[in-house]
C-alpha cells in the first residue's frame, strides 16, 4: 500500500503542476526508466493494488522501483543507454514501453523490438563498461548513435544488431567511440549486424576483434561523406567482413593488426543487385596493412573499383601452398579490377606477394603505385614470383599515372596470362614507368641466349642470360599486347629481365615508349609491328628487339619509329628476327638500329643474312660497315641535298657492324649521309630519349654514306 500511495502522491502533483509548465511523469523499474509527458498520461488504471496501466502498458506495482516528475524532454522513438561501469541506465519514452521488450543484467543491455513498431527508432549509446554489450533484434530499420562509448564484452560481441533492415551508425561528432570483444567466443565480430549498415557522423569509432572479425556485416556496408574515423586496432580474422557490398563515399579508415584480410566482401545469392560482390571507393582516406599468409589488404568477390580517395595498402605476408595450389600475399585481390581517379599505393614485402591480382584490370585514370620487393620461391613442379599486376584475362592501362618497381628475384611489373591493352586510340595513355631489378630466382648462368638465329629468349643459346628458372620482367603477355598510346618508361637490370614480353605478337600504334633493358627490350614469339608512335630501345645485354616469328614481317615498320641498338656488342643486335629479309617495311616510318653483325641476325655460325626486303614502301639499307658511336654526339641521317630525315643519340659509346635505316622520304637508288655533330638539336618537333624528328639539324663530321635499296 505505500508503493501505491507514493505512485499516487506523485501523478496527482503531475496533474496539479501541468497547467503550470510542462513535467514529465518518470516510471523507473530498475534502470530502465519509462518517460510520459504530461499531456500523453491520460487515464491510468490500478488494478487490485498490483498493477498500474498508462499508455496501453501494464507496470507490475512490485517491479516498479520509482516514481518522480521533472522538467526533462521526451523525444518520440528516442532511446538512451548510458553504460555506469559495471550496470547501464536505459531511458525510453512510455509510449515504446509496449513496443521493446528491454532485459539489462549488469552493464548487457538487450532490446527487442516488436513487429508492431511503425517508426524508426533511435538508440544513443554513451558512458563506459568493462563488462558490457549491446543488442538490439527487430524486423524494422533502426538508428544507433555512438555518443562517446566505451564497451568491451568479454564474452561475446560488444555490439549485435539482429534486425535484418537498415542500420544507420551514426559517430557523435568530437567523440571517440572504443569497442572491443571477448577472446574465443563464437561471435562474428566485435561489432555485427544482420543488416545493411551506413556509418555517419565525424567522431571515432575504434575497433578490436579478440574472437573474429573486427566488423561483421551480413548485407552492404555503406561509408558516408560525412563519416568521420574508423580504426581497426586488430582482429583475429577480417577488418572489415561484409557480405553483398562495401562502399566508401569519404571518411578516414585505418585497419591494421588483423590475422586475415583488410576488407572482405563475399557475394550474396541476389542475383539482382547490380553491386553484388563489390567493394567501391569513391572518396575518403584508406590505410590497411596485412601481415598473415597469404592476407589481401582488399578483398572482393566481383569488382574493387577506386573513383577517388587515398588509399595505402601494406602487405608483409608470404605465400602458402595447400594441395598445390597456392595463395599469396596481395594488395587487391578480385574479379575485376577498375581505377578512375584516386591515389592508390600498394607496398608488398612477402614471398611471392601480387600487388593488384584479378581476372581482368583495367585503369583509366588516377594514380597507381606498386612497390613489390617480394622474393621469389621454387618448388618441385613450379616457381613462385611477385607481380605487380596480375591478371589471367586482360589488363588495359587506358590512363592515368602507374608506377610499379619490382625488385624480389623473378618478379614480374605486369603479367597478363591474356592480353594487354595500354592507351587509346586517339594516341592518349597512361604515364607508365615499369622497373625490375630482382635477379632470376634461380640464379644467372649459361643458357636462355638471345643472339643465334634469333633465339633470343630460348634455352640454349649463347648469351650470357639466366638458365631456366623464372627471370625478372617488366610486362610479360601470353596473348596479343597493343600499345595504343600514351608514354612508358621501362628499365631492367639483371640477367635475362627483359622489357615487353608477348608469346603472340606486339603491335605499338601511338605513344612514346622508352626501354632500357639488360635482356631483350621488346620479345615476341610472334610478329613485332611498329604502326605508330615513337619507340626507343637499348639493351645493355642483348638484343634490343627481338621476334622468333620466323617468317616475313616478323619486325614490321610501319608508320611508327623505332630506335634500337645494344651496347652489348656483337653478336647482339637492335633488331633480331632470325634473318633481315624477315623485316618489312609497309608505311612511311623510321626505323634506326646499332649493334651485332651481319651472321648475327641470319642464322647460326655467322652465315649470310638475307638483307633485302621485299616490297618496301620506302628506301633502306642494312649497313654492315663498322661505325663506332659515342655519346654526346648527335648524328643526323640525311638526304643528298642534306635534308635532315632524323636525328638520333647515344647515352653510351658502342660499336655497330649492323644497322637498318630506314625513314619517310628515302627512296631506293638514292643516297644518303651520317654526319655528327656536338650540339644537341633545339627545334626538334619531337625529342625523345635520344631521338629527334623534324628538326633542321645537320651533321658536321662525316661517318659513313650508302646507297638506299
Amino acid at each position: 500500500m505505500k508503493k501505491i500511495a507514493w505512485i499516487l502522491t506523485a501523478v496527482m502533483t503531475l496533474l496539479c503542476q501541468t497547467t503550470i509548465k510542462a513535467q514529465t511523469l518518470n516510471v523507473q523499474k530498475g534502470t530502465v526508466t519509462y518517460q510520459i509527458p504530461a499531456g500523453q498520461v491520460g487515464d491510468m488504471t490500478f488494478n487490485d493494488g498490483t498493477t498500474l496501466t498508462i499508455l496501453d502498458y501494464v507496470y507490475k506495482i512490485d517491479d516498479i522501483s520509482k516514481v518522480y516528475i521533472d522538467n526533462s524532454e521526451v523525444s518520440d522513438n528516442l532511446v538512451t543507454v548510458n553504460y555506469q561501469g559495471t550496470s547501464a541506465d536505459v531511458c525510453m519514452p512510455g509510449s515504446l514501453a509496449s513496443l521493446l521488450s528491454v532485459t539489462v543484467t549488469d552493464g548487457h543491455v538487450s532490446i527487442i523490438q516488436s513487429a508492431s513498431v511503425k517508426e524508426e527508432i533511435t538508440y544513443v549509446l554513451s558512458g563506459s563498461s568493462d563488462n558490457g554489450s549491446f543488442y538490439m533484434d527487430g524486423e524494422l530499420k533502426a538508428s544507433i548513435v555512438l555518443n562517446g562509448l566505451t564497451l568491451n564484452n568479454p564474452v561475446g560481441a560488444a555490439i549485435n544488431i539482429r534486425d535484418g533492415k537498415r542500420i544507420s551508425v551514426e559517430l557523435a561528432d568530437g567523440t571517440v567511440n572504443t569497442l572491443t570483444d571477448g577472446v574465443n567466443g563464437s561471435q562474428k565480430a566485435c561489432f555485427a549486424v544482420n543488416g545493411h549498415t551506413e556509418f555517419k557522423g565525424s567522431g571515432t569509432l575504434n575497433l578490436t576483434g579478440n574472437t573474429a572479425h573486427a566488423f561483421w556485416g551480413d548485407e552492404y556496408v555503406e561509408l558516408k561523406k560525412t563519416v568521420g574515423t574508423i580504426n581497426v586496432l586488430g582482429a583475429v580474422g577480417d577488418g572489415f567482413n561484409v557480405n553483398q557490398y562495401f562502399f566508401m563515399k569519404g571518411g578516414t579508415v585505418n585497419i591494421n593488426k588483423v590475422g586475415d584480410d583488410g576488407i572482405q566482401v563475399t557475394a550474396t545469392d541476389d542475383e539482382t543487385d547490380e553491386d553484388n560482390g563489390k567493394l567501391m571507393i569513391n572518396g575518403g582516406s584508406l590505410t590497411i596493412g596485412v601481415t598473415a599468409t597469404a592476407a589481401k589488404a582488399l578483398k572482393a568477390d566481383s569488382l574493387v573499383s577506386i573513383y577517388d580517395g587515398d588509399i595505402i595498402l601494406k602487405g608483409t605476408g608470404g605465400m602458402e601452398v595447400v594441395n598445390n595450389d597456392p595463395s599469396y600475399c596481395a594488395g587487391v585481390k578480385t574479379l575485376d579490377f577498375y581505377q578512375k581517379g584516386g591515389q592508390l599505393s600498394i607496398t608488398m614485402t612477402g614471398t611471392a606477394a601480387r600487388g593488384i591480382t584479378a581476372d581482368v584490370i583495367t585503369v583509366d585514370g588516377g594514380t597507381l603505385d606498386i612497390t613489390n620487393s617480394g622474393a621469389g620461391q621454387s618448388a618441385t613442379s613450379d616457381s613462385y614470383t611477385a607481380k605487380g599486376l596480375k591478371a589471367d584475362t586482360n589488363i588495359a592501362l587506358n590512363g592515368g599515372t602507374i608506377t610499379i618497381a619490382m625488385s624480389g628475384t623473378g618478379g614480374k611489373g605486369i603479367k597478363s596470362s591474356g592480353t594487354y591493352l595500354q592507351g587509346m586510340a586517339d594516341g592518349t595513355g597512361p604515364a607508365l614507368t615499369v622497373s625490375t631489378t630482382g635477379s632470376s630466382l634461380s640464379g644467372s648462368g649459361s643458357g636462355s641466349g638471345g643472339g643465334w638465329g634469333g633465339w633470343g629468349g630460348h634455352p640454349g643459346g649463347h648469351g650470357e642470360q639466366s638458365n631456366s628458372g623464372s627471370s625478372a620482367k617488366a610486362i610479360k603477355v601470353q596473348g596479343k599486347a597493343v600499345l595504343y598510346g600514351g608514354e612508358t618508361t621501362v628499365t631492367t637490370k639483371t640477367n635475362g629481365a627483359e622489357g615487353l614480353e608477348s608469346k603472340t605478337s606486339i603491335e605499338i600504334e601511338g605513344g612514346k615508349h622508352y626501354f632500357q633493358c639488360y635482356d631483350d627490350c621488346i620479345n615476341s614469339s610472334g610478329n613485332i609491328y611498329f604502326n605508330g608512335g615513337v619507340t626507343i630501345c637499348y639493351s645493355t645485354g642483348n638484343d634490343a628487339i627481338d621476334s622468333n616469328a620466323g617468317k616475313k614481317g616478323a619486325v614490321t615498320i610501319g608508320d611508327g619509329v623505332a630506335f634500337a641498338y645494344t651496347s652489348k656488342g656483337s653478336p647482339e643486335e637492335g633488331f633480331d628476327c632470325d634473318n633481315n629479309s624477315y623485316i618489312s617495311i609497309t608505311g612511311k616510318g623510321t626505323a634506326i638500329s646499332a649493334g651485332g653483325s651481319q651472321g648475327g641476325g641470319g642464322g647460326w655460325g655467322g652465315s649470310s643474312s638475307g638483307n633485302t626486303i621485299s616490297n618496301a614502301s620506302q628506301g633502306y639499307a642494312f649497313v654492315t660497315s663498322s661505325i663506332s658511336y659515342a655519346a654526346n654526339r648527335y648524328y643526323t641521317l640525311a638526304d643528298a641535298s642534306g635534308n635532315n630525315l632524323v636525328t638520333y643519340s647515344f647515352p653510351t659509346s658502342l660499336s655497330s657492324t649492323l644497322g637498318l635505316f630506314t625513314a619517310n622520304g628515302m627512296k631506293s637508288g638514292s643516297t644518303y649521309t651520317i654526319k655528327y655533330s656536338t650540339s644537341e638539336p633545339t627545334d626538334a618537333e619531337t625529342a625523345f630519349h635520344g631521338l629527334y624528328l623534324g628538326s633542321s639539324a645537320k651533321g658536321t663530321t662525316n661517318v659513313t654514306s650508302f646507297t638506299a635499296k
